[in-house]
């Protein structure tokens, strides 16, 4: 092709310029402009070529070899700290422990179903995700004689006390992990010599439906905390986090609270509530909320318990001495500027940067993720929403084998959904050994992602 355009240019240009002048061309001339001339331009561009490569080698080879060293010793986001996930448990309507809700999300892809006792406000059956064999009778009968021992006295309607038998199962049974503490013997000695206590404190963070009055707030984690101290932890080494605000309950802020937090880490994290009762059903109908024949896009209540202990790499050794566990390793929680309830066209830009972030500080390429648990729902919005997610971020998931919406499955229970879907993660981080991304949008508002590490051994 060069040789074709220095011999097509050199000749079209002389063919021109005799014409232009209206000269006829001798034989030298021929010679040189359609020989001599293209011959020279070759000659000029192959000298130019040899020139050219032979300035250009050493740099050449030394960028070979800065790429050659960077790929002998690939450049890693530096990580933050990371929380070991000692133990989760679940109370849902499709399984009664992590292990058992995902194997009941991965193989049956189950639904809500009509309830057999609520309506809507025309009379006609609705649509929940209720827990079938839930007890809330026993739990009432043993907590009012607890609540009458301590003088208090607060109301808690039917769906309330449904929600407080599901969570109190789920702190019996997390708070059964903490009697392998190493140190537990070790207290009663200091105890009993007046001496400082080895134990750490066990911090107690509940995360409140918002309807819930502070009076119950308050009886619920009290009674919580009774759970704890049956079950063998002492009464002295049990603190309960204090509220700031609405926001300082959400899980992914207690979440990143503990990550950020220097001092030792024990924390029991949980969630519980119940939209099964009339009462909620009447609120979510009154604000056009409520899933019907004429409102597809609204909310189909659930209910259920969900929690999580979490203990940092020293607590971990000393409750789990050469176990190996899934790790929190990060958090990143946004704010929509507009309600995505209110919102006409669906964006997954926050969800996205917040999953990039999350990702950094967790020092993990979004190749590396396996299954991404949400607690969306069956609502278009959230649903496209994080469907951008698993398309731009995470392309080599199969968004029908490789998500778990545990909204979808479970109906709508506020935090307990969110807890729910981390716990789902931790449990697919153990059993695939394994990155799980762990998101939550179905707040209207608040968006929350958390990256969950595969299991690694307590160091010793």
């Amino acid at each position: 092709m060069i040789a074709v355009l220095a011999f097509g240019a050199s000749w079209i240009g002389a063919v021109w310029y005799w014409r232009a002048n209206n000269r006829m061309p001798a034989t030298d001339d021929l010679v040189l402009y359609l020989l001599v001339l293209p011959l020279a331009l070759l000659a000029v561009f192959w000298l130019g070529r040899m020139i050219y490569r032979a300035v250009s080698a050493p740099a050449a080879g030394a960028a070979a070899g800065d790429a050659a060293a960077q790929a002998e010793a690939p450049a890693q986001p530096a990580r933050g700290p990371s929380l070991s996930l000692v133990a989760a448990a679940v109370r849902a309507p499709h399984g009664m422990s992590p292990a058992e809700l995902s194997a009941t999300l991965a193989d049956d892809n189950p639904r809500p179903a009509l309830d057999p006792e609520l309506i809507d406000a025309y009379g006609y059956p609705i649509m929940s995700a209720r827990i079938g064999d839930l007890d809330a009778d026993a739990l009432r009968a043993e907590m009012s004689d607890w609540l009458e021992a301590n003088a208090l006295a607060p109301h808690f309607n039917d769906e309330q006390w449904r929600a407080l038998s599901a969570g109190s199962e789920v702190v019996n049974e997390l708070s059964g992990h903490l009697a392998g503490h190493t140190l537990l013997e070790a207290h009663a000695g200091h105890i009993a010599q007046r001496e400082p206590s080895p134990l750490p404190m066990l911090q107690l963070h509940p995360v409140w439906p918002p309807e819930w009055k502070p009076e119950q707030r308050q009886a619920t984690v009290l009674w919580f905390r009774h759970l704890a101290i049956q079950a063998g932890w002492p009464e002295d080494r049990i603190t309960l986090a204090p509220e700031r605000g609405a926001a300082d309950t959400e899980a992914g802020t207690v979440l990143a609270r503990l990550l950020s937090n220097e001092p030792p880490a024990l924390a029991l994290v949980v969630a519980c509530g119940s939209h099964i009762g009339t009462d909620s059903v009447e609120r979510m109908d009154n604000a056009t909320a409520l899933f019907g024949s004429n409102h597809p896009q609204g909310r189909i209540p659930g209910e259920g318990a969900a929690g999580l202990l979490l203990a940092d790499a020293v607590q971990a050794r000393l409750l789990a001495f050469g176990a190996e566990l899934p790790q929190l390793l990060a958090m990143s929680s946004g704010q929509l500027a507009h309600s995505a309830d209110a919102s006409k066209r669906s964006s997954a830009d926050l969800l996205q940067e917040l999953s990039t972030k999350a990702l950094h500080g967790a020092g993990r390429e979004a190749s590396s993720i396996a299954l991404i648990a949400a607690d969306t729902d069956h609502r278009t919005s959230r649903v496209m929403e994080l469907m951008g997610v698993v398309s731009a971020s995470t392309p080599q998931l199969d968004p029908g084998v490789d998500v778990l919406s545990v909204g979808a499955s479970c109906g709508s229970c506020g935090g307990v959904t969110w807890l729910t879907a981390l716990a789902l993660a931790r449990q697919e981080a153990e059993s695939r050994n394994a990155a799980i991304l762990c998101i939550s949008n179905l707040d209207p508002f608040r968006r929350d992602v958390a990256v969950i590490g595969p299991a690694v051994a307590v160091p010793v």
